[in-house]
């Protein structure tokens, strides 16, 4: 009897499940077979032959079948490669779901772990991180600046002077590539990048040289004695450390860089403070150690053309400070404008001649004097060299020459009478005649020297070491146009060739000396 009560309670169960079951059963059916397709569902009147309400699918909070939508692949799943890149936006993979909840666990490094990015995001990464790197090595290449190793290789001149004294060059040291040669000149070409635009500043050379330049002392490489501000001279004076860079004073000079063709003048001495123009550079006549007279006239009966300059020719030590007294001895306005080391007129180097009584800075007549009117000029050169040209600015063929000596070079003495032999070389304004001649070596050799042309000349002959302008060259005086003649005695000992030429007129008056 149990038993068939058992019996009959499950077909009742089984019953119901069927009934349960067959409606939605047969919808599927419909969806799949119609004509009607699963995106054409909008409401229950969009499916053939069911009224009322959709059935709800349990777990799917309420939602139709309409409403559900299908949730994205787990990693890992088959799927299309491109799905990536047509989503264009960060994905986060989504934990497979466990136990009867259906939830993932996992903290915040769970997540951060799972995130999926589309494939385009890396390779622009990368793209971001070279051109940062290639614009920080530009950055810092254009930071460092000139002089670039291989690619500069820069000379600077130098000289140096103690309390008025010039000081001989700093001796030879290399390794580095900012160094000199003995041969007073600042030689810059890196040889590493720690020697380019800073690395090469003038404070850098006295360093690698094992020197001090700094705000307040100084010591020349290869020197042991160190000059302080507030050091007095041998005369009593009180010294401070100075840096002049094409004749003009630098306040700072820590951060000065040399270049190429600069001219660089070092003391320690009393302060020697220079003013420098648009059109001019003025030196305080406290710093004068000499005076030098000349005069500018015009022939009478004659045109300005024939405008001179008496003496058309001055000598000046390299580093003296001279100034010039100027006689307009005409009836006419004339004045004195002398180049600067640059070679131009007209520019913040050079040296005018201003009307006795003036201010220097304020002068307005600027490089005029009036007739009969004196005036002055001081000028100072920091390096012997090619001569230095002056002229009238009111008419600009009278022209002079101002010759630079080294400290250590003198003229020749005054002739003796007892030579063992004579020679004439005459002087043209453009030529020697003759341009050669020999001698023997050890003999007195007086050599006259008639000036035959216009402008002023001289003879200078460099000495053993081939060079001009240095201690062992022989000089003649300096012989204006129209002058009488002239002579100078030589005596060479060591057989050999030796070079001549006119300051002057370097580039046509030269010729060759043969001693034998």
């Amino acid at each position: 009897m149990a038993d068939e009560q058992g019996k009959r309670r499950r077909g009742r169960r089984r019953g119901r499940q069927e009934a349960h079951h067959r409606p939605e059963e047969g919808a599927q059916e419909d969806l799949s077979q119609g004509d009607v397709s699963a995106g054409d569902i909008t409401s229950e009147a969009d499916i053939p032959g069911v009224t009322g309400e959709l059935p709800k699918i349990a777990g799917d909070s309420g939602r139709t079948r309409k409403e559900r939508t299908p949730a994205a692949p787990h990693p890992g799943t088959p799927g299309s490669p491109m799905d990536f890149w047509r989503s264009g936006r960060v994905r986060s993979a989504r934990a497979a779901r466990t136990g009867a909840a259906g939830g993932g666990g996992g903290g915040p490094l769970k997540r951060l772990t799972s995130v999926y990015l589309p494939p385009w995001v890396p390779v622009v990464g990368i793209i971001i991180v070279v051109f940062g790197i290639l614009g920080l090595l530009f950055v810092t290449r254009s930071a460092t600046g000139a002089p670039r190793q291989g690619e500069d290789h820069w000379h600077v001149p130098y000289t140096y002077y103690i309390c008025g004294e010039k000081q001989a060059p700093a001796p030879t040291w290399e390794g580095v590539g900012v160094h000199t040669h003995g041969d007073a000149i600042i030689h810059i070409h890196p040889f590493n990048t720690s020697e380019e635009g800073a690395g090469a500043r003038l404070v850098k050379w006295f360093e690698y040289g094992g020197g001090k330049l700094d705000g307040d002392e100084i010591r020349m490489p290869g020197s042991s004695t160190t000059y302080k501000n507030g050091d007095e001279c041998p005369d009593g004076t009180t010294g401070e450390v100075q840096v002049f860079v094409n004749g003009v004073k630098r306040d700072n000079y820590n951060n000065y860089i040399p270049k190429d063709g600069d001219r660089v003048r070092m003391v320690f001495g009393p302060p020697e403070e220079q003013i420098q123009l648009d059109d001019r550079l003025i030196i305080p006549e406290e710093a004068v150690t000499r005076e030098q007279e000349i005069t500018i006239d015009q022939p009478d009966d004659q045109d300005e053309s024939s405008t001179r300059f008496t003496p058309a020719s001055i000598t000046v030590r390299a580093g003296e400070t001279v100034k010039l007294i100027v006689h307009n001895a005409d009836e006419v306005s004339h004045g004195l404008r002398i180049q600067g080391i640059d070679g131009d007129y007209g520019t913040g180097d050079d040296f005018v001649a201003i009307p006795v009584g003036s201010d220097p800075e304020t002068a307005e007549q600027g490089d005029i004097l009036e007739p009969g009117e004196d005036g002055f000029v001081v000028i100072r050169f920091d390096d012997a060299g090619q001569p230095v040209e002056f002229q009238d600015p009111t008419v600009t063929t009278a022209t002079g020459n101002i010759i630079i000596q080294d400290s250590g070079v003198t003229s020749t003495p005054a002739p003796e009478e007892d030579v063992d032999d004579e020679v004439e070389i005459r002087m043209l304004d453009s030529v020697f005649e003759p341009n050669t001649f020999t001698i023997d070596a050890g003999d007195r050799v007086r050599i006259s020297l008639p000036n035959e042309g216009q402008f002023a000349h001289n003879l200078r002959i460099a000495g053993p070491d081939g060079d001009y302008f240095t201690e062992d060259d022989i000089v003649s005086a300096d012989f204006n146009g129209g002058v009488a003649d002239g002579e100078m005695v030589v005596q060479i000992d060591d057989p050999g060739t030796y070079d001549f030429q006119c300051d002057f007129h370097v580039a046509t008056m030269t010729g060759t000396l043969t001693v034998k």
